[in-house]
């Protein structure tokens, strides 16, 4: 805004100063001024119509890029035959369409090993009466608060029975036992065992109406916890365990301090994978559990002379007696796991069993003994024990060549593991027939794309079928299509020439930017560059262009095509490749090919990229150009104003002069106004 410096010193001419130096300002500025305005609100015009360009081809570049790998089109979907025996999680991206049969003959396992029972002492209190409640008599106990009452009821004996019902029936009959011993004494018994003593209860009322009662108490028993009681009296206590052939590492319990809660503590405090728990296995009878990792490889080896975890394992000796003794032209033959074992007679019955013996020992997995001096019977011995029994074996053959042979059975000893209840194992697995062993029921690695879970043995083959799902596949498309639907839009209100139902597009006037709507369409339009054998473009799978330049899909032509051409329409989109490079000059496919354009325009170097620095120049040149040109109006202002400044003084002078003469020539003589 001009200032009227002429006013402002009291001073002036008769005329608007202000208004002269701005109207000569403006006028001076206007045309500048206005090629400026002119420039700033096209230069803003072109920034925001980049900006909604950017976005648009960023979004449209999202959409394809979700179809230009390889892996983008393992759409695939699982049946499984027996989901409770065998759980199965499907990785789409990385499955194979097939189908896979799946025999579980065993489930990895862990060894499992329990610490000899322990059971907890029940504190056991006893009340004597120092008289027997007799008629007119009546006797109250006072426990945990209540009281319980019962007046003399035919004798003694029934007035203590009485009194022992209304404990046991009452409050506290939930936490102790009462029992009538006689007529004169009862028990009580804290359900639950503990460190902590009973607190004793209290005797009241009279043995005849007049004499009153007493009562002694004994702690008959103290009650002692299961878990808390020490195992090795006054001794320290260690227990060693190594996990298959890893380091062996030791707990070391102190004297005192040998409990079963002791124990857990320690095992659990070990580096390697064992763990142990405390489990009630009956009521106030305590074990602990200890539990290793699973697979035949971790083994549990355990040393320990105090609570029971190192066992001797009882091995299992099955007798085996012939009906009659094999003499002259007899034989036997015995049958064990599926193998036949066959001896003829050989100079004596004893010799010819002692021979049968040696040819099952020299090939089976056990210890076959000849019973001394006998020639009917043997005896074969588990290698390993085990709670599980040995299978029998069947005899056959003659004692003479004619007269059949019979045989019968007898488990002289059962196998036992003793304390270890659970032996470690390796999953064993059948997938197409590739026998397969695993450490672990959870296996991943077998079956592309799919997480095996083996939750049971399964007698006959769980089927698993891996089919392709075209349904993904046929949305993927659609939604693509639909983005290039919405950045057509966008583009093509950009590049509009001005009408009379709308202003024209901010970017109508630059030709790269009409070059970028052209190039994306014919990616959609031209054949791919990696075309199938039967489809290579948008066109053969249902995808059609509309005259408004918009493309539409016919669902049908799409299905049907995913159904039939899934491997060429794959290729027609990603070149059948995984994560491609964006140097080079190589074919990508039509999804591909799209990505690494659009990549091409938003770089460094790229027209959107030049384009915004260009806009970013130019809008710094056109602020520059207008603080030149406002600094320039303030010295134009400042100029004017001090030239009529200068004018309006001299006019001022020459009025004052004006009016001095006047006045010289009024007071001259003869003038008119002095005759």
């Amino acid at each position: 805004m001009a200032t009227d410096y002429l006013n402002a010193m009291g001073v002036g001419a008769g005329f608007d100063t202000k208004a002269i130096v701005t109207a000569i300002v403006d006028a001076e500025k206007a045309g500048k001024q206005s090629s400026i305005d002119r420039k700033t609100k096209d230069v803003e015009s072109s920034v925001s119509g980049m900006a909604q360009l950017k976005s648009s081809l960023t979004t449209l570049q999202t959409a394809f890029k979700a179809v230009d790998d390889k892996r983008d089109f393992n759409f695939s979907n699982l049946s499984n035959s027996a989901p409770t025996l065998l759980s199965a999680q499907l990785n789409s991206s990385s499955a194979v369409p097939g189908t896979y049969k799946v025999t579980v003959s065993q489930l990895a396992q862990n060894d499992v090993y329990q610490t000899t029972a322990v059971a907890e002492a029940l504190e056991v209190d006893t009340y004597t009466l120092n008289s027997a409640v007799n008629a007119s008599g009546s006797v109250s106990f006072a426990y945990g608060g209540i009281s319980y009452t019962q007046a003399f009821n035919t004798d003694s004996a029934t007035t203590m029975s009485g009194l022992v019902s209304a404990i046991n029936a009452g409050t506290a009959g939930s936490t102790v036992t009462a029992v009538a011993i006689n007529s004169t004494t009862f028990t009580i018994t804290n359900d639950v065992g503990s460190d902590t003593q009973m607190t004793k209860g209290t005797i009241d009322g009279t043995s005849n109406g007049s004499t009153g009662l007493t009562v002694s108490t004994a702690d008959t028993t103290a009650g002692i916890g299961a878990s808390t009681v020490d195992r090795n009296g006054t001794s320290a206590a260690t227990v060693v365990i190594q996990v298959g052939s890893a380091a062996a590492e030791t707990i070391t319990l102190a004297a005192g301090s040998t409990s079963l809660a002791d124990l857990v503590t320690g095992i659990n405090e070990l580096t390697a994978d064992v763990t142990a728990r405390l489990v009630e296995t009956s009521s106030g009878s305590y074990r602990v559990v200890v539990e290793g990792p699973q697979g035949s490889d971790n083994v549990l080896t355990i040393t320990d002379s105090v609570f029971g975890l190192q066992t001797t394992n009882t091995q299992e000796v099955d007798t085996y007696t012939l009906g009659a003794a094999v003499t002259v032209g007899g034989s036997a033959s015995f049958t064990y796991e599926g193998t036949t074992y066959t001896q003829a007679f050989s100079s004596s019955s004893a010799n010819t069993i002692v021979q049968l013996a040696a040819q099952v020992n020299a090939a089976s997995g056990v210890t076959v003994a000849a019973v001394s001096g006998s020639g009917v019977a043997f005896t074969i011995t588990s290698d390993v024990g085990s709670d599980t029994q040995m299978t029998k074996g069947t005899i056959g053959g003659t004692t003479n060549g004619s007269v059949a042979l019979t045989i019968s059975t007898v488990d002289t000893t059962t196998g036992s593991d003793g304390n270890k209840i659970q032996g470690a194992q390796n999953a064993t697995l059948d997938v197409n027939g590739l026998a397969i062993s695993s450490a672990t029921n959870q296996i991943d690695a077998v079956v592309p794309g799919l997480k095996l879970d083996l939750m049971e043995v399964s007698a006959s083959a769980v089927v698993l079928s891996v089919g392709r799902d075209t349904t993904v596949a046929m949305a993927a498309i659609t939604n693509l299509v639909d983005a290039y639907n919405t950045f057509e839009g966008v583009i093509k209100g950009l590049t509009a020439p001005a009408s009379k139902v709308a202003d024209e597009g901010n970017l109508k006037t630059d030709a790269e930017v009409k070059s970028i709507r052209s190039k994306m369409r014919s990616f959609l339009t031209a054949d791919s560059t990696t075309p199938g054998n039967t489809k290579v473009n948008l066109m053969d799978i249902g995808v059609s262009l509309q005259k408004d330049g918009s493309f539409s899909v016919n669902q049908t032509t799409l299905s049907s095509a995913l159904t039939n051409y899934y491997a060429d329409i794959t290729k027609m989109f990603s070149a059948n490749t995984d994560d491609q490079t964006t140097l080079g000059t190589a074919s990508r496919g039509i999804a591909g090919d799209l990505v690494n354009q659009i990549a091409a325009y938003l770089a460094y170097d790229g027209v959107v990229k030049l384009r915004e620095t260009s806009y970013a120049k130019t809008t710094s040149a056109l602020a520059t150009d207008q603080k030149a040109l406002d600094t320039k109006m303030l010295s134009i202002e400042a100029r004017y104003t001090k030239q009529f400044s200068t004018m309006s003084k001299i006019i001022d002078e020459m009025k004052s002069t004006q009016k001095y003469l006047e006045s010289q020539l009024d007071n001259l003589p003869f003038t008119s106004n002095n005759d």
